[in-house]
């Protein structure tokens, strides 16, 4: 196995993930924690437009044993790549796109990668900790781009879009739609996704720091510790445009970031959109004890998931905030867990009892498991198989299952 790069190791030693060389992957991808002073008040906040709480009851595990799935599941590695964070499909296309947190986006088509990658900006990106390049996302209607989320060398998150003839992505053509500054290296999320309208949600990390120092994901005049939600056609002022029901679209608080969809989350890392239901599910890597995660029903908007007031299920920073949303689950960091890295709602064919259940991991353990409902709540149940170092649960065109680890594998999740 190839070994993890020394320039990951940091100070997360009160995540207690169980292994070091654990704690050491959990700093590369999900957060380091820096001692901080203080936090914004929660009375500071507005509530005007909060979305009201999904049905959903929430489901809380103390660290027991959880019950099996219908079906087990087993990783058959089929390539390697150099620290991949996700892969990508393209609809119409049975190319695997492969994202490497250096800098590079690998083709892998017909059993092989193509000789020139997709992308290859390595000079350009800070890959050093949970920095590099992070995000991938084909637009439903256009075949001449492609966009990215990546951080440059000044520490700045930077939302791209590139031109792509289907073989190669041409960099020096980027048009950049947003730069975000960070005051820290971690939590930079990187998700985006593009819904059947072609609006581009953007996964966003509080910026770093011991328990959000700056209160940033409660603030709602930036745009750390959200998700965003953009339409990137440019118009005549503006890189991008601000889809109309979007929560503060029309706010007369001009504080309010019209950008943001979704508020109060730590780091968003790998959500997702359920492609029948059109649901959007937000895995939120914790702080010291738990991890979460989030659903908002198709139609919801503007919910706030209580970081850093809240973390999971429980008290953190200070009262609970007016209309706060709890997550649908979340659980300790015990038996070896320490992260939790989202998937996506399992819509394939080859897991025929798994249909409609959410498959997520968690890098520390890298256990796979799935959350079921069942009539009054989300309850989880293992596959039964580990991705060591695991970084991402992505899907194929037909709703197959894909998982990365860190340590460079890339694996079909088969019966």
């Amino acid at each position: 196995m190839s070994a993890v790069p020394s320039s990951f190791v940091a100070s997360r030693k009160e995540r207690r993930p169980g292994r070091a060389v654990a704690a050491v992957l959990v700093t590369a991808i999900l957060g380091s924690t820096v001692v901080g002073p203080g936090y914004r008040s929660a009375a500071a906040v507005r509530t005007d437009r909060l979305a009201p709480p999904p049905a959903d009851r929430s489901s809380s595990e103390t660290g027991t044993t959880i019950a099996s799935a219908p079906q087990r599941a087993r990783a058959v590695q089929f390539t390697t790549a150099n620290q991949p964070v996700g892969t990508f499909a393209r609809s119409g296309d049975d190319t695997i796109y492969v994202v490497e947190k250096p800098g590079r986006i690998r083709a892998w088509r017909d059993g092989t990668y193509a000789e020139q990658p997709v992308l290859d900006i390595t000079a350009l990106v800070d890959s050093d900790n949970e920095r590099g390049l992070l995000g991938l996302a084909f637009h439903p209607d256009r075949r001449d781009v492609l966009y990215i989320d990546y951080t440059n060398k000044r520490g700045n998150v930077r939302v791209s879009e590139i031109p792509f003839d289907g073989n190669v992505a041409d960099f020096s053509k980027e048009r950049n739609l947003l730069d975000i500054a960070k005051p820290f290296n971690q939590h930079n999320a990187g998700t985006l996704l593009f819904d059947r309208s072609g609006n581009l949600y953007v996964s966003i990390g509080d910026g770093g720091g011991s328990n959000d120092r700056f209160n940033n994901g409660q603030r709602r005049d930036v745009l750390l510790g959200k998700v965003l939600r953009i339409d990137p056609t440019p118009t005549a002022r503006a890189p991008y445009s601000i889809p109309a029901d979007n929560p503060f679209a029309r706010s007369a608080l001009t504080r309010n970031r019209p950008e943001i969809y979704a508020f109060g989350l730590r780091n968003p890392w790998q959500i997702s959109l359920d492609a029948t239901t059109g649901d959007l599910w937000i895995p939120d890597v914790g702080e010291s004890s738990r991890e979460e995660i989030n659903r908002m029903p198709k139609g919801t908007v503007g919910s706030n998931f209580g970081w850093k007031l809240r973390e999971g299920l429980t008290a953190n920073a200070g009262a609970r905030p007016v209309g706060s949303v709890d997550p649908v689950y979340d659980y300790p960091h015990k038996d070896g867990r320490c992260a939790v890295v989202g998937g996506a709602v399992y819509r394939g064919r080859k897991f025929g009892s798994l249909g409609g259940m959410y498959v997520f991991g968690d890098v520390c353990s890298g256990s796979l498991s799935v959350l079921r409902f069942n009539g009054r709540k989300w309850e989880p149940l293992s596959l039964g198989v580990r991705v060591p170092y695991l970084t991402s649960i992505n899907q194929t065109n037909d709703g197959e299952l894909i998982a990365t680890s860190l340590e460079g594998g890339v694996f079909r999740i088969e019966p």
